[in-house]
């Protein structure tokens, strides 16, 4: 055997004795947990979240496949993923994949914040229909996975159906954001001929996003880009979350279709008056989801 050869498999059986170590040496009792493993505590002892990441939406950006090569970069959140699903700290198989991400959504949906000598957190509970509110769970968890002072908090979330704040609705007085408009104000709306109308707003709805939530940016080859939740319907009836590149949008090609998380906690709609309940959203038509 080389001297090359021994230095090269000693480096190796080194590399694994460490691996072996990082992966055994958090979940030993008295050992300091990384915020990863005090979510899944939390989860073990409040319960599931409610996850929102490509829900019900069949699209590529939510892919296992993708995902993964972020998570394993993410060394101790994918360690305790592994330890929780009893997976090897190896190459892993697509089905093992798919199980490794769906344990990630549910950490990305607990949000922790820092105390200084423990943490606050918060989710949201899961439930059979996610785009109904429902009251969040906040509590604290120390270093070492202890969970307590468990109660409901003062917030209702859920998976955001909606856009963010920042989306301008048009309407006759110019672009207004949509965080902004209020019932009795009038914007831009169609009729059943699919002619411009003025409508007057009759409902607005702001609603939390539950932690781990992402929206759907698309990019329109004319220049046009929308960010809204993935159910969000467009006037044709197709959910955003629906769309490839390639798609065509009031005569536009879809350039790009990502998943983005900037809603800034909260999401809004508005359903104007009329025969449609449609309104332009970034200069494209969208249904109301209050409809």
């Amino acid at each position: 055997m080389s001297r090359r050869y021994r230095k090269t498999v000693g480096v190796l059986l080194l590399a694994l004795v460490l691996a072996t170590a990082i992966y055994i040496v958090p979940g030993l009792p008295g050992v300091p947990r990384s915020p990863a493993e005090l979510k899944l505590a939390v989860i073990a002892e409040v319960g599931d979240p409610l996850v929102c990441t490509g829900w019900g939406i069949p699209n590529a950006s939510f892919s296992p496949y993708t995902e993964y090569p972020r998570i394993v970069a993410n060394l101790p959140t994918y360690l305790a993923i592994l330890r929780h699903t009893k997976l090897p700290p190896g190459p892993l198989t697509d089905d093992q994949v798919v199980t490794v991400y769906r344990a990630w959504l549910k950490l990305e949906a607990v949000h922790l914040e820092w105390r200084g000598g423990y943490y606050d957190f918060k989710e949201f509970p899961a439930h059979a229909h996610p785009e109904a509110l429902v009251d969040d769970t906040v509590g604290k968890v120390d270093l070492f996975g202890r969970v307590y002072d468990v109660h409901g908090g003062p917030d209702m979330g859920a998976c955001p159906i909606c856009l963010p704040g920042v989306s301008r609705v048009a309407t006759p007085d110019g672009p207004v954001p949509v965080a902004q408009i209020k019932e009795g104000m009038r914007v831009w709306s169609v009729d059943s001929q699919g002619r411009r109308v003025a409508a007057a707003v009759i409902q607005t709805v702001a609603r939390n996003d539950a932690p781990g939530s992402r929206l759907i940016h698309i990019v329109l080859a004319d220049g046009r880009e929308l960010t809204a939740s993935p159910p969000h319907r467009l006037a044709d009836g197709r959910a955003l979350g629906s769309l490839r590149p390639g798609d065509q949008i009031d005569g536009a090609r879809v350039l790009r279709v990502d998943a983005v998380s900037d809603s800034g906690g909260h999401t809004y709609d508005l359903l104007p008056s009329g025969e449609t309940g449609e309104y332009w959203a970034d200069g494209i038509l969208l249904q109301s989801t209050l409809h």
